[in-house]
């Protein structure tokens, strides 16, 4: 049977690439170079991350919102998730699972997406070197599988774990072992179930990989068999024992996935695999002198990416799914003339384009390194401390003083100073008699705007209410100095002071 010519040249210069002790650390401080690159031109939010440490309250902010529900799940694996937004991942239990049994703390837990990354883009480098690409063409080449939604979520929201959904599939479509592949197919389903509907293409880019060497059984069968298990498991037994929305059913009825603008559904495209999708055509047109491989793989491409737009809110992430036949274009069209200046065009535009989650009710922008340090300490403007202040005031004039003092609370750690949000939380219990509490915020107050007499008249009037009369006096003695002169006229300040005096 003929072969395409680029197929025949990956087939013979596979079989006798370079491989030592040196290339290997080549190629492992290459993908480390690549990693810490796309890092920098697509920089998590370090910002999110130290809030919600510092405020565990804000974890509803998009970056960290998965990874209060999957560290509920390494809390009590397979219990209901709370989240109705993420009740999908109730039985995505492999990280969860291992985080619960190694006793991982947070830190580390959410570290295994970073050292998938890590192992993705040292996967990307293996397989071009195995085909012999040069030094310059695997490092462009990786840049740009690289700088697509698999990275960006992985890196930047916490409880992704899709650096790993990634790995596996490449496994399944490129690992010379079959063993290799199979324990993938066996393990992937329990990170994410997209892996099953991605796995049909996954294998086929097997059979185009392994010309003559790929056996139906071994490495069809088997997978097949794996992952019919798995569906017989988790949609099976495991449904009659999941919330509404942690069943196929109840996720895919949970709303209208295909419910947003056309320019949106484009771009959560395009940010699926930005750069990769030049490497997508390349495999194509590559298998072109075998037309029905070549239409084939243009069709299951094109399958894929229509069931994951219909089925997934993230729009963009759904298209990792399709990252094997991106990687699979790369090898086929190896030594064609136009190779290197594709490779060297769709780097720049991965790398430079500016990059986005895209979801199918919102589109969030990546900013790059010096951007996220730069706000590091500049709270999102939904984590204004201000805000939540200023929502207690009103929900105090409604009388709801369960939502204030809850606003309140909020807005004390989210505060810089708390001085101002400790003086209403203090006043707020303070007209509930709620003495102690009250003293207690003022006191927080005084002790971050010590140079303010009201903060010390309010100590005191706390005191005085609690019955200790001699603190009171202290408090109002180091009000004093710090009053201007007319202070201790102030009809507040002086109805105070006749009242202390007349505990004598």
């Amino acid at each position: 049977m003929h072969r395409p010519p680029y197929v025949v040249r990956y087939a013979l210069v596979s079989a006798s690439a370079p491989h030592s002790s040196r290339e290997t650390l080549l190629r492992w401080r290459l993908a480390l170079g690549v990693f810490a690159l796309l890092i920098v031109f697509f920089s998590p939010s370090w910002g999110a991350f130290r809030l919600w440490s510092r405020v565990p309250e804000m974890g509803g902010m998009l970056e960290v919102r998965r990874g209060v529900s999957v560290l509920a799940q390494v809390a009590h694996p397979g219990a209901p998730i709370a989240d109705e937004l993420h009740r999908a991942i109730q039985w995505r239990l492999f990280f969860p699972v291992l985080g619960h049994y190694l006793g991982l703390p947070p830190t580390l837990f959410f570290g295994l997406a970073h050292a998938g990354c890590l192992l993705v883009l040292g996967y990307f480098v293996t397989l071009l070197r195995r085909a012999a690409f040069n030094w310059t063409d695997t490092a462009l080449a990786t840049c740009t599988l690289g700088a697509a939604s698999w990275f960006f979520t992985s890196t930047g929201w916490l409880g992704y774990f899709d650096s790993w959904l990634a790995l596996a599939l490449l496994l399944a479509a490129f690992a010379e072992s079959s063993w290799v592949a199979w324990t993938a197919c066996l393990l992937a389903p329990w990170i994410d179930e997209r892996f099953v509907a991605a796995a049909p293409l996954a294998l086929f880019c097997r059979w185009l990989h392994r010309p003559g060497k790929f056996d139906l059984k071994r490495d069809a069968g088997v997978p097949a068999a794996l992952l019919a298990a798995f569906l017989l498991v988790r949609f099976g037994l495991l449904s009659a024992k999941s919330a509404a929305g942690a069943t196929l059913g109840g996720y895919l009825g949970s709303r209208d996935f295909l419910d947003a603008p056309f320019s949106r559904i484009a771009l959560g495209l395009w940010e699926g695999l930005r750069g990769g999708w030049a490497f997508v055509a390349a495999g194509i047109v590559a298998l072109w002198p075998q037309r029905s491989r070549s239409l084939a793989l243009g069709a299951g491409v094109l399958v894929l990416a229509a069931m994951g737009l219909a089925t997934a809110q993230d729009y963009s992430r759904s298209m990792t799914m399709l990252l094997p036949a991106a990687v699979l274009g790369t090898l086929l069209a190896h030594g064609a003339a136009w190779l290197p200046a594709l490779t060297r065009t769709a780097a720049i535009v991965a790398m430079i384009v500016p990059a986005h989650h895209v979801m199918n009710d919102r589109v969030n922008p990546i900013f790059n390194l010096q951007h996220e340090l730069n706000v590091l300490d500049q709270p999102p403007a939904i984590a204004m401390p201000e805000l939540y202040e200023l929502r207690a005031i009103h929900a105090m004039e409604r009388g709801d003083f369960r939502a204030a003092d809850a606003d309140l609370a909020l807005a004390i750690k989210l505060a810089t100073n708390p001085a101002s949000p400790a003086k209403q939380r203090g006043i707020l219990a303070a007209t509930q008699g709620r003495w102690p509490d009250a003293r207690t915020y003022f006191s927080l107050m005084a002790q971050h705007d010590p140079k303010n007499p009201d903060a010390w008249l309010m100590c005191a009037q706390a005191s005085l209410a609690l019955g200790e009369s001699a603190t009171a006096r202290s408090e109002i003695a180091r009000a004093l100095p710090l009053a201007p002169v007319d202070w201790k006229t102030r009809p507040d300040v002086a109805r105070f002071l006749a009242k202390l005096d007349a505990t004598r």
